[in-house]
């Protein structure tokens, strides 16, 4: 089985007990079709040579922080248009944690690389983040096909799956890096933020899942290899730009 999709279903085992079959199909089959770059291992040798330097890193968590701001602003966007009210309320808590994780993002560059930014830099890297709360729901818009909002889940549910490796690839070269009295506090957020792309990953799929059995298989199907063909060679482009944005 692919990297990508073994690792992915494997994460998935863990967090849920009733298994995804049609999803785990959909996702087996666009992999094997279109293998992500993002699961072979030279690109975890990449990643890992850019990484060794700090400048580099502590540059990527910002861009990090940067992306999740920009994602978690378009998922504000797609629950405005999201007709269906519990897929909304859905999409609407995943905006609300990218809001979340582009501050996170900057707590790790202090965490790991203490002294790197001034007050006024931090200041100015936190507002990267669009600061949505529980307490926020975007103003409704003209809702978009069910088949648009499907096709959005789709690019997010492979965006998470990205997200996720990044993650796992990030944790050893950034505790190398981090203070030795830091890195419990470290730890702490990169656990918190795994979950949270495992979570995401899984409400995507069960998603993805439920609209198979309502008749779109052979959208998901199709829809899940173009996107993923898509995302490689966007993937591909940002590694010839040494880019490994976790979002």
């Amino acid at each position: 089985m692919n990297t990508v999709a073994k690792l992915t279903l494997e994460a998935l085992a863990e967090y849920r007990k009733n298994p995804l079959e049609k999803y785990a199909d959909s996702l087996y089959e666009a992999c094997e079709k279109y293998p992500p770059p993002f699961g072979m291992f030279w690109y975890g040798e990449k990643y890992r040579q850019v990484a060794c330097d700090p400048n580099w890193l502590a540059n990527s968590l910002i861009e990090n922080a940067a992306k999740e701001g920009e994602g978690s602003r378009k998922l504000w966007d797609l629950t405005s248009r999201t007709g269906m009210p519990e897929i909304a309320d859905q999409i609407r808590h995943h905006a609300i944690d990218e809001a979340r994780h582009a501050r996170l993002y900057i707590a790790m560059l202090d965490i790991a690389f203490p002294d790197a930014i001034d007050d006024t830099l931090r200041a100015t890297l936190y507002d990267l983040s669009p600061g949505y709360t529980v307490k926020d729901t975007p103003e409704p818009s003209l809702s978009s096909t069910e088949a648009t909002v499907l096709d959005e889940i789709i690019q997010m549910n492979i965006g998470e799956i990205r997200t996720r490796i990044h993650q796992l690839l990030l944790r050893p070269v950034i505790l190398a890096h981090c203070p030795e009295e830091n890195c419990d506090r470290l730890t702490r957020i990169l656990d918190s933020l795994l979950t949270d792309e495992t979570r995401h990953i899984e409400y995507t799929a069960r998603l993805i899942e439920e609209f198979i059995t309502r008749g779109y298989s052979s959208f998901v199907y199709q829809t899940m290899q173009k996107r993923l063909e898509e995302f490689n060679q966007i993937t591909l482009t940002e590694v010839g730009e040494l880019v490994f944005d976790g979002a």
